[in-house]
């Protein structure tokens, strides 16, 4: 790149120069000409994600140009001026991070941008969430070589899914998985489609983000549509951008979407963004399923691979049959800066060491560190009495079929609605919203339904029902109850403190009943109450149920006993 001129451009001059027609006539010459390039430096991903968050973002355009005034080396970043962040176009929302440079040319480019970022902008360091080749990382560390500059390198293992007809074929004829295919087809129109017109994406994307936020939620604790007010909006540009910003493809069941993907093209490659399915037919796999759909749909596009993209997610591996590497990288502004950084990893690095000689994963440390924070003086002195001596006595309650004529549904109250569920607020020492979400993943996976009631913008009141269990685990008292064939269980229900005394616990049940009646094969449902919740049992015995026995629990300076009523089963047992 000798002769070549580096120029940094920033705020309005940048958006200046990300509109210019020719600009971006040479932009897409470049990035063609670019062995590294991927989807996450092309204008259909860099222009919608600088529009939509230019509020906070400011573009910043690092570029190389020789002779002729030819485009040789472009460099596409972000800054935030309030609080000195340096990222790529993209941010945390571009899998690949990444310049782009003519053949031979990277280290020259690199060296004169990363000069010029310095000299410009006042920041700590830039982070590459991954780097498609590996190679890149050898690239920036001899470009800052000499310069005093910190860079470190972490080379991770990528999942990828070569796609194989034969392996496919062999997959698709797989007992179990034609048994899936099979029974979701009793249920209903099983079709997979590619999707391509902006009405069917908005007619479907809701629903999908819905299960892609809730799980997320669950499992990672953290909702990132729910959580970016603007995540969707740059998530339609893309799909308007086209020119391989946005693959989109879902599984329909009855024309409503249980399952879909949302990647973007590389050439022959299409790297996963986001996998989003439905909790309520966990039994048929519906993501599984949809990603097989989705490899054979790509053979017949001429797709090579599917990048299932770092992360050491369990799912993804099942799914991989190749793997690669990238790297993950920081570079920083200054040695004293990397040692500041190095200096906080060294702490949290002790502190998991720490813990796995504890035999404790890293969410359990964050459960204990909750609880330590919510522990008040008067809980610490209730546990101590519960141990010293506490006796349970949980009342079973069942009402029949008979009374089914007495119940009716409340427009209030949803069945299975996951926004609902997603707007749980705990309020008691006892609660944490991530096990309450990861609880009715579980829940929903296994066939019950959540009934709720969002009231404020807050999950006022919610109760659980299952359907065909042979028995019910009862938490309270370490035991189980039998029940009869087709027979519902109502369980778990509970009102948010603001929105006590309003009638929604029984209005709730009421919905609940009638739910659980409108199947003719539900003799009874059950419903479980401790003695102590008065107000619970007032409620329950004035709609109809009748009392049918009690569980027992006790437990005296550690020693537990744990019985029931004859007619439910007549043995005692003890325990230390």
């Amino acid at each position: 790149m000798t002769g070549a001129t580096i120029t940094l451009n920033s705020g309005a001059a940048a958006r200046d120069l990300l509109g210019n027609q020719s600009f971006l006539a040479q932009w897409l010459s470049l990035h063609r000409r670019c062995a590294h390039a991927t989807a996450y430096q092309a204008p259909g991903f860099a222009l919608p994600w600088y529009e939509t968050y230019g509020a906070q973002w400011q573009p910043i355009v690092l570029q190389s140009r020789g002779e002729n005034d030819c485009l040789q080396g472009l460099w596409l970043l972000a800054y935030d001026a309030q609080t000195k962040a340096l990222v790529h176009a993209g941010s945390h929302q571009a899998e690949y991070d990444a310049w782009l440079a003519d053949p031979g040319t990277d280290v020259t480019f690199v060296a004169g941008a990363w000069a010029e970022l310095r000299r410009h902008v006042a920041f700590s360091a830039l982070h590459f969430k991954y780097l498609p080749d590996t190679s890149l990382a050898d690239t920036l560390q001899a470009a800052c070589a000499n310069d005093g500059s910190g860079v470190v390198v972490r080379k991770l293992s990528r999942p990828l899914l070569r796609i194989d007809a034969e392996d496919i074929k062999a997959s698709f004829a797989k007992k179990s998985n034609k048994s899936r295919f099979n029974r979701l087809k009793k249920l209903g129109q099983l079709e997979f489609r590619r999707i391509t017109d902006a009405t069917e994406l908005e007619r479907v994307f809701d629903e999908l983000i819905g299960y892609y936020d809730f799980r997320q939620a669950a499992v990672n604790q953290s909702a990132p549509f729910a959580e970016d007010a603007l995540k969707r909006k740059f998530h339609t540009r893309l799909f308007e951008a086209g020119a391989g910003s946005a693959y989109v493809a879902a599984t329909y069941l009855n024309d409503r979407p249980i399952a879909g993907f949302w990647g973007a093209e590389s050439g022959k490659v299409v790297h996963l963004c986001l996998l989003m399915y439905s909790p309520f037919l966990a039994e048929h796999s519906p993501g599984k399923l949809h990603v097989m759909q989705l490899s054979e749909n790509m053979i017949g596009e001429g797709k090579e691979v599917l990048d299932l993209t770092p992360g050491g997610d369990a799912w993804k591996e099942r799914f991989a049959n190749a793997h690669d590497e990238v790297a993950e990288v920081v570079v920083y502004n200054s040695k004293r800066a990397q040692l500041q950084a190095g200096a906080q990893d060294s702490f949290m690095h002790l502190a998991k060491q720490s813990a796995a000689r504890v035999n404790l994963t890293p969410d359990e440390v964050r459960a204990k560190l909750a609880s330590i924070r919510g522990a008040s003086p008067s809980s610490v002195v209730r546990k101590l009495r519960d141990w010293t001596s506490v006796q349970r006595e949980y009342r079973v309650y069942r009402i029949d079929r008979a009374h089914a004529d007495e119940f009716a549904p409340d427009a209030r109250v949803q069945r299975n609605c996951l926004s609902d569920l997603l707007s749980f607020q705990a309020e008691e020492s006892s609660q944490a919203r991530d096990a309450f979400l990861s609880a009715a993943l579980a829940r929903l996976e296994q066939g019950a339904s959540a009934f709720t009631v969002k009231l404020d913008g807050r999950l006022a009141h919610y109760g659980w029902l299952a359907a065909n269990q042979p028995e019910l685990y009862l938490a309270e008292v370490d035991q189980s109850l039998q029940l009869p064939a087709g027979s519902v269980a109502l369980y778990d229900c509970y009102s948010h403190t603001a929105y006590r005394r309003q009638g929604l616990h029984r209005t709730t049940l009421a919905h609940m009943l009638h739910a659980a009646f409108a199947r003719s094969e539900t003799p009874y449902a059950y419903l479980c109450v401790l003695a102590d919740n008065l107000p619970c049992r007032h409620i329950v015995e004035t709609m109809g149920f009748d009392y049918h026995g009690s569980f027992h629990w006790q437990c005296r300076f550690g020693e537990v006993k744990k019985w029931a009523d004859a007619n439910f089963a007549p043995t005692e047992t003890v325990s230390a």
